[in-house]
């Protein structure tokens, strides 16, 4: 056994904000090329270990293995020990057995919509059932962030939108999806931070302590001339109602919730095209979305 050093293991915020700027010239070309420079890359940017301690006391040193996926391990020098260990260990990538640069080709496509199963089979030649347990596993990982790192949106000088839509029935007698689950969410419209949440109902007693879960104090909150917003605490947020019945946009102030409708509209379009029908699985896929 190899004792792992004290380093960022790789979650799911870590990889994207260095790779998402990226184009998929130089992701190939920097990054995938082959599994050397793919691994000089993560040592480089925190995802991998660039150094083990044995157990024996020893530091461990890099070896060459083709036995595994990346072909590469960590070695004790010391002949009366001879331990070694995986070079993922203590990382995100530790216990899989598909090879580093298509890995993280795939989180490249990940995030950017590039994610069915016919575009990520043709690209990276996975078959059906792992590229359908790695979506499920990154989603799953979504959740636990938002659950134990819930980020309230707004703010002081921030407007934002809320509304509620209901995911998975058949409007206008077309398309076939989950039965109706309705979904409380709201959007910054400066930042575009979101948040989406399955509810039960649309009632004060469910909506109310959301919004002061999940938007910050002092956010100009807008949204539709629904009664439950009525129980809007005024000493926390500034309301800015709106007749969504009368007008798309209020011809008087500006005012329209077009933002919020047009993310409901995004989100149901990628739950369309992951082919969703599990209501099980509804919370990942918005977990997903909003990330």
């Amino acid at each position: 056994m190899a004792v792992a050093p004290s380093f960022q293991p790789l979650l799911v915020p870590t990889i994207f904000p260095v790779i998402e700027e990226m184009t998929l010239k130089q992701l190939f070309r920097n990054i995938t090329i082959d599994e050397d420079t793919c691994i000089a890359w993560l040592k480089s940017n925190g995802l991998l270990a660039t150094g083990m301690m044995c157990k024996c006391g020893r530091i461990m040193r890099p070896g060459t293995f083709s036995g595994i996926a990346d072909g590469k391990e960590w070695r004790c020098p010391e002949k009366s020990c001879k331990k070694f260990a995986s070079m993922r260990i203590g990382s995100f990538f530790e216990g899989a057995h598909i090879p580093l640069t298509e890995l993280v080709e795939f989180l490249y496509f990940w995030p950017d919509n590039m994610q069915t199963t016919a575009f990520l089979h043709k690209n990276l030649g996975w078959g059906e059932h792992t590229i359908t347990d790695w979506k499920n596993f990154l989603r799953d990982l979504c959740v636990e962030e938002f659950l134990v790192n819930p980020q309230p949106i707004g703010g002081p000088g921030h407007v934002v939108e809320i509304g509620e839509s209901k995911f998975g029935h058949r409007k206008y007698s077309r398309g076939l999806m989950l039965s109706g689950q309705w979904v409380f969410g709201g959007i910054d419209k400066e930042t575009k931070d979101t948040f989406m949440i399955p509810v039960h109902d649309r009632s004060a007693a469910t909506l109310i302590p959301l919004i002061q879960r999940y938007i910050l104090p002092g956010t100009t909150i807008l949204y539709d001339e629904w009664e439950s917003y009525n129980s809007i605490p005024a000493a926390s947020f500034q309301n800015l109602t709106f007749n969504h019945s009368l007008n798309f946009v209020d011809p008087t102030t500006g005012v329209h919730t077009q933002t919020v409708e047009s993310t409901w509209a995004g989100a149901k379009k990628r739950l369309r095209n992951c082919m969703t029908t599990n209501p099980i699985l509804l919370d990942t896929h918005l977990s997903e979305v909003c990330w």
